[in-house]
């Protein structure tokens, strides 16, 4: 597991990490994880877009599994 130190954290930011930390009842440690963990995760996937407005329009879609293999880039030479 990585460790990353913050150096010059503003005033303003460590209130608000403690106020989450407060707030969920956890360490401010541990609320600095999750936030960062929050922040750095894509919002939506294409994936769950596309099968959401397709869902919308009361279309068939088969259930397939999805996978979490990593795509080869192709190579054009």
């Amino acid at each position: 597991m990585g460790n990353i130190t913050v150096r010059n954290l503003s005033d303003d930011v460590h209130r608000r990490v403690r106020f989450v930390a407060a707030e969920r009842g956890i360490s401010v440690e541990e609320a600095a994880r999750q936030l960062l963990d929050e922040a750095s995760r894509p919002a939506e996937k294409v994936g769950d877009a596309i099968v959401e407005y397709v869902q919308s329009l009361d279309a068939f879609l088969p259930d397939i599994e999805r996978s979490d293999d990593t795509a080869e880039p192709a190579d054009f030479r």
